[in-house]
């Protein structure tokens, strides 16, 4: 298998490469994985806490029915506490913790590790007010989702639900007694009292749900059947239980039940039947689970054939082109989540696997694949995982992050990322196409949740415990999103023009919500416009309402109007005492009241106007927020560095580092070291590691002489954009570089063109029919394997615009004419030379990957166009162009063609 690299390269044909990086570094992904899971919590946060956004909240919670039902994570971008895919997800971090406990030591994460599985197991013990009693949720996802509101916010209803003998849920009390077990076991030899407490909790919900069968669903549909609807049955869930309390135990009892349900006869047409699941372990489905540790735990060869017959079906199971494990039935909503959740039985049934096991090594090796396609070993050159690096999403699904005011996130501002980041939350990833949009809109691509996460830390835990975790360079780690969050420079206007205040952020500080504080001797505010008057005299208090949204941090200024009881709006404002508070401020929908926060808040006086050095803050300034992240004051925990890990491959000799400058990548920021073992190859050259603690990347091979034109250096690419009497060249990054006419044979027809992309070579038959196509062109197939087609030639000889109407004559049926009723678009091709219909013809077009009759294109002295039927969004509309006396054919295709209402 290919060994990944942290670094690749932009496609050849980009000038001046830049190096993206495609992480290995899983040590760190834990440490960015344990801060999501701390963002997610419900309650009265900690002093650790370390998400400097997050604040208390639904302190509340069971209060409806007198428990204390504080405590435990929010399962998604909502502000519900779902306890079934919580303790589905949080056995599975617990299960990392019992087989994987050395890979978050290495990665300096165990401390912060049993914090988060304590944080759930406190919330669990607390939702299990009676023998058979167990609440299951916080929260009604109908009213929450109708809501945009940040979890400290929640001023809605928020009900709490119990399941009891009449109204059961046995897998729900299954996987709460499950995830309990698994933490007895974690916390044994480290707190026996809080095991002891544990495994009790543990027994008696197991016992609750085995006594009481029943489907939580069927008990509670009507507020879970729209949300986390159990699909299967419940037989997984209670075998799974069970083996968790052998294991915790050894009591005989527990291996019973389990054998119960496992050597049963079923169906083999049943898919919901215990033995005939084929897809990944997930909140929904523990059959997977139950069969690896099944294995594990009896060591049984029937158990032991069944897990590892499973493993190897779901290795011939479908990925997509770039390699991710796809599932037609799940893996649209949550791709990323369900390939990691694939990954995850695989890895544990090679971590039981003796080291010369031949399955051993395929399964490590797809973990790595799954895992590595989630870093950036992929067509979209991203990296899921929010706050990872430059390329990660920006703009996940997410209530709290979002830092957005508007209900149903309809009209909030901004639009394109959110205001916090969310570090280490996976976003759902991408279509089977491997393509992705970063937009809060898309909750199916970038919704975040405690599932996604928990088989997907599970595999870096065992990546990192098998050595095979390579630090990233501070290159990749170190952007405008990294954590911890470096403190914003103070920089708040206010300005006063007549009865208008503008408030504005400047030097990118950026204030999610808002409220003005002043005196005026003068002025007797009887109402405001464009703002909420939250206190009046003597001190006034003036905050955003949520249309107004946000401080951008970019001097876009926030109009306040105001009116006086006397004077109305004939007078000129006087402040005195300005103050802004940045955030602590929630106005909601219209029907529920403003909350005043100034806890959550950040205060600063305004001098004269305020800005830069005017702005000064009411609070203790420090580095980074929170400030104990960079004072080292944390009193609770303080292992917060990543350890570096021995990687695959060690250098077999001491680098060359000072003075050796000749390498590729001197360049790019990586010592020489020619010298060195060659462990990984990209299109930047050869790659060696160091023999430092932690090993680093460098660079092997000698550098050649760039080639000149004058003082100009030839590009590295094709592209050009501008033309003099030299010939074509590039202007990237502030430089201009000359385009080599010899290589890139500008100066005559261009013969069809093909690069590799993401490692599937060009097609070699000319003859090899186009099955697929996608952003990055066609695609055949040849020895079983994909490959691309050449393409044409980019048309751009004559510059060629197009424009396009919708409705521009809804047709008529005529009887005996064949016309078909419908609407129809008329597309216009504009060009800018009048030769351009004697030299060239449209040989096919396409719209929306649908072909259009070329007979139908009426040529005009300046323009031709044609008439479509196919007028939905424009994703794809692309021409062949031939010339004439030559037959040399040309691509030409359209991007952003909008579809203009004519009538």
């Amino acid at each position: 298998m290919k060994f990944q690299s942290i670094l690749a390269t932009i496609a050849v044909l980009a000038s001046p490469m830049a190096v993206i990086a495609k992480s290995q570094d899983y040590a760190r992904h834990i440490e960015l994985s344990l801060l999501f899971y701390e963002a997610q919590r419900s309650g009265k946060l900690p002093e650790n806490n370390r998400i400097y956004w997050r604040f208390d909240s639904q302190l509340d919670a069971g209060a409806d029915h007198g428990v204390d039902l504080t405590g435990g994570y929010y399962d998604a971008g909502d502000n519900v506490k779902f306890n079934f895919p919580a303790a589905a997800a949080l056995t599975l971090l617990a299960w990392s913790g019992v087989d994987y406990a050395d890979g978050y030591k290495k990665a300096g994460q165990w401390d912060y590790f049993l914090d988060a599985i304590r944080w759930g197991a406190d919330y669990f013990m607390k939702c299990h007010t009676g023998k058979n009693e167990l609440y299951f949720q916080v929260g009604d996802g109908k009213i929450d989702h109708s809501y945009w509101y940040p979890p400290e916010y929640t001023v809605y209803e928020h009900p709490s639900l119990k399941l009891t003998t009449s109204k059961p849920g046995s897998e729900v009390a299954s996987d709460t007694a499950s995830f309990l077990a698994a933490t007895y076991m974690i916390f044994k030899d480290i707190d026996p009292t809080y095991a002891k407490k544990c495994l009790q909790h543990s027994k008696e919900i197991y016992e609750f749900a085995d006594k009481y069968r029943g489907d939580y669903s069927k008990s509670f549909g009507n507020y879970v059947n729209d949300f986390y609807k159990n699909w299967g049955t419940i037989n997984d869930e209670l075998a799974f239980g069970a083996l968790w309390l052998y294991r915790a135990t050894g009591d005989e009892s527990y291996l019973a039940k389990y054998k119960v349900i496992a050597d049963a006869s079923y169906d083999s047409r049943d898919e919901s039947a215990y033995p005939n699941c084929s897809g990944p372990i997930s909140w929904d489905d523990k059959r997977p689970g139950a069969y690896v540790l099944g294995a594990i735990v009896t060591g049984e060869d029937k158990y032991l054939d069944k897990a590892i017959s499973y493993c190897d079906a779901v290795l011939t199971q479908p990925k997509t082109r770039g390699g991710l494990w796809y599932n037609n039935n799940l893996s649209k909503w949550g791709s990323n989540r369900y390939a990691s959740n694939a990954a995850s039985m695989l890895g544990m049934l090679a971590n039981y696997l003796p080291k010369d096991h031949p399955k051993r090594s395929k399964y490590i090796d797809f973990v790595k694949s799954q895992t590595n396609y989630i870093l950036g070993d992929n067509p979209a050159k991203v990296n899921f995982v929010v706050g990872a690096e430059k390329n990660s999403p920006k703009a996940v699904h997410h209530r709290g992050a979002s830092g957005t005011y508007d209900s149903q996130d309809t009209n909030a501002k901004p639009t394109d990322h959110n205001v916090y980041t969310i570090w280490g939350a996976l976003a759902g990833g991408p279509g089977k196409d491997d393509s992705y949009t970063d937009t809060r809109k898309n909750y199916e691509m970038n919704e975040v949740a405690l599932d996604y996460n928990a088989a997907f830390q599970m595999n870096l835990a065992l990546l990192v415990k098998e050595g095979l975790s390579v630090p990233d360079p501070d290159s990749v780690k170190i952007h405008d999103r990294s954590f911890p969050k470096k403190a914003e420079t103070p920089d708040i206007s206010v300005k006063v023009e007549k009865d208008h205040i503008k408030v504005s952020t400047g030097s990118n500080m950026v204030c999610s919500s808002w409220c003005l504080e002043f005196t005026s001797p003068d002025l007797d505010i009887s109402q405001v416009h464009h703002s909420i008057l939250h206190q009046s005299n003597p001190k006034y208090i003036i905050c955003n309402e949520r249309e107004t949204n946000y401080l951008d941090g970019k001097g876009t200024a926030q109009d306040i109007q105001i009116v006086d009881k006397n004077k109305g709006g004939n007078i000129n404002i006087e402040m005195e005492d300005v103050v802004v508070m940045c955030n602590g401020w929630h106005a909601p929908q219209r029907s529920h009241k403003p909350t005043y926060r100034p806890e959550n808040g950040r205060r600063y006086q305004i001098i004269n106007g305020g800005g830069p050095g005017q702005t000064k803050a009411l609070f203790k300034e420090t580095e980074c927020w929170p400030g104990f992240l960079c004072d080292n004051s944390n009193p609770i925990i303080s292992t917060t560095t990543t350890t570096a890990t021995t990687p695959a491959h060690e250098p077999t000799t001491s680098p060359i580092i000072g003075n050796d400058k000749n390498c590729p990548g001197y360049e790019l920021g990586y010592e020489c070291c020619n010298n060195n073992e060659v462990v990984y190859t990209d299109e930047t050259g050869d790659w060696g590691l160091t023999d430092t603690v932690p090993p680093q990347w460098c660079s092997i091979g000698k550098k050649e002489e760039q080639e000149m034109f004058g003082e100009y250096p030839y590009c590295n690419g094709c592209e050009s954009n501008y033309t003099d009497g030299d010939g074509d060249w590039y202007f990237v990054d502030n430089n201009w570089c000359k385009v080599n006419e010899k290589k890139c044979q500008t100066t005559t027809s261009p013969p069809e063109t093909c690069q590799p992309v993401n490692g599937y070579q060009c097609c070699k038959n000319s003859s090899t029919v186009a099955v697929y196509s996608d952003k990055d062109g066609e695609w055949g197939v040849e020895n079983n394997d994909w490959c691309i087609i050449p393409s044409l030639p980019e048309f751009n000889d004559i510059k060629l615009t197009a424009s396009g109407f919708i409705d521009l004559m809804p047709k008529v049926i005529y009887p005996g004419t064949g016309m078909s009723s419908g609407k129809e678009a008329r597309f216009d091709f504009y060009h800018d030379n009048k030769e351009f219909n004697e030299k060239y013809e449209v040989d096919s077009i396409s719209v929306n990957g649908v072909s259009e009759n070329v007979k139908n294109i009426k040529y005009y002295n300046d323009h031709f166009n044609i008439l479509s039927t196919n007028y939905a969004d424009i994703n794809d509309l692309k021409m062949t162009i031939r010339n004439k006396s030559t037959n040399q054919k040309y691509i030409k295709v359209f991007n952003n063609v909008v579809l203009y209402k004519a009538y």
